[in-house]
C-alpha cells in the first residue's frame, strides 16, 4: 500500500491494513504504484504534493474570497462550496497523517507568522460572506452563523496556539 506497510506486516486491529480510511486513501492516492518504490521519487513527489496542497489552499481561499466580494449574493453558494471543498481536502490530508501517528496540526508548531496572511484572507472571506448574505430567512441566518462560528474557531485556534507555545517555552 505505502511505505508505512513495512511497519505493520500483520493484520492486527489498528494497523493500516485494518483501517478502511487508510485503505481508501491508498487507493485514491495510487500508493501501490511501483513509482513509490524508489525513495528519491517518493520524496520529491511528497514535496510536490505538499506544494500543490498549499497552492490549492491559498488559491481556493483567494478565489472564494474574490467570489463573495465581486459576485455578491449570487456567487455565495459557489464561494461557500469552493471553501467547503478546500476545507474537506485539507481535513482528509490531516486525518490521513493523524491515522499514521503524525500530528501536523499541533498548535505550537502551526501558529506561525507565515499563517497571518492566510488568517487575514480567511477574515476577508468571512466578512464577504456576511456582506453578501441576505439579511433574512434561512440562507442569511445560516451564512451569518457559519461566518460567526468560523471566526470563533479561528480565535480559539490562535488562543490555543499561543497557550501551547507558552507551555512549550516554559517546559
Amino acid at each position: 500500500m505505502s511505505v508505512h506497510d513495512d511497519q505493520h506486516d500483520d493484520d492486527t486491529p489498528g494497523t493500516p491494513q485494518d483501517d478502511w480510511f487508510l485503505r481508501a486513501a491508498a487507493r485514491v492516492g495510487d500508493l501501490t504504484s511501483p513509482f513509490y518504490a524508489e525513495e528519491r521519487q517518493r520524496d520529491v513527489w511528497n514535496e510536490a504534493s505538499a506544494v500543490g496542497l498549499q497552492l490549492m489552499l491559498w488559491l481556493g481561499l483567494a478565489t472564494s474570497t474574490a467570489m463573495v466580494w465581486i459576485g455578491g449574493r449570487e456567487s455565495l453558494p459557489y464561494a461557500i462550496s469552493l471553501f467547503a471543498l478546500v476545507g474537506a481536502v485539507s481535513g482528509v490530508s490531516l486525518a490521513y497523517a493523524r491515522r499514521l501517528g503524525v500530528a501536523v496540526e499541533a498548535p505550537a508548531r502551526t501558529l506561525t507568522a507565515r499563517l497571518l496572511p492566510y488568517l487575514l484572507l480567511l477574515a476577508a472571506f468571512l466578512a464577504g460572506v456576511v456582506r453578501a448574505a441576505p439579511d433574512d430567512g434561512f440562507p442569511g441566518g445560516f451564512a451569518h452563523g457559519a461566518a460567526g462560528g468560523a471566526a470563533l474557531a479561528v480565535v480559539a485556534l490562535v488562543v490555543g496556539g499561543a497557550r501551547a507555545r507558552r507551555r512549550d517555552a516554559a517546559a
